[in-house]
């Protein structure tokens, strides 16, 4: 075998070991698949649209302190999509394969280092569930696990969620709603009524986070607590 043949099959040999290592998460991506899709929710969705319910998944997921769970939408898949789903104490990522798979809709993680999306979930049509279809994991890895080593148990480090919302922007119809809920919230607290305003500061700060009221709404349940 001359010289050149060698290197040939050298390379080759090479670039098929590269192309078998799987590719490992972020730190962010891991924590949206192994804590956060690992979250329990109970769901009562009757003919809703989607991102609705998406939003009520971010705040359970919230409430439990995994941070919020934020959604984009492939290319042809609309928020609006109506969907019934129910469920009691389901892990999210359970929750999801079952609301999902009657839309025909799947999901990926996003995992990319030092990318706005990183951790984020991309909803898109077809039966993907975690990752893309075909790039699913194989197996449990060869090679010799290494030795434990015991030490003094120490609580898990997680990385820092990422408080974005599910929605970049939101509409101009979203934006006037919740000004509306703040314009009623700020005339009841000039009345002496906090309790009655309090709970649609709340909504505003829970559901429409992405909006300019909710900012507000936010600073004033502050300066109540």
């Amino acid at each position: 075998m001359n010289r050149f043949t060698l290197a040939l099959l050298t390379v080759i040999v090479g670039a098929s070991v590269a192309a078998a290592e799987p590719v490992k998460d972020t730190a962010t991506a891991s924590f949206t698949r192994t804590k956060k899709l690992k979250g329990k929710l109970t769901l009562d969705a009757k003919n809703e649209p989607i991102g609705d319910t998406l939003k009520e998944i971010s705040s359970q997921l919230e409430d439990q302190k995994l941070g919020a769970l934020s959604v984009t939408f492939d290319v042809g898949v609309s928020k609006n999509t109506k969907t019934t789903f129910s469920c009691k104490e389901l892990p999210a990522d359970e929750a999801l394969d079952g609301l999902l798979k009657t839309l025909d809709l799947g999901y990926v993680v996003i995992s990319k280092d030092k990318d706005r999306y990183d951790g984020w979930l991309k909803l898109m049509k077809g039966t993907s569930r975690g990752y893309e279809t075909g790039a699913e994991p194989k197996g449990e890895p060869t090679t010799e696990p290494k030795p434990v080593v015991k030490t003094e148990p120490k609580p898990p480090v997680k990385p820092e969620p990422k408080p974005v919302p599910i929605e970049d922007k939101a509409t101009e119809q979203e934006e006037k709603a919740a000004a509306a809920r703040l314009t009623t919230a700020k005339e009841l607290l000039e009345k002496g009524k906090d309790t009655e305003a309090k709970p649609l500061l709340k909504y505003l700060v829970k559901y429409c986070a992405n909006t300019k009221a909710a900012v507000e709404a936010k600073e004033l349940l502050g300066k109540m607590n």
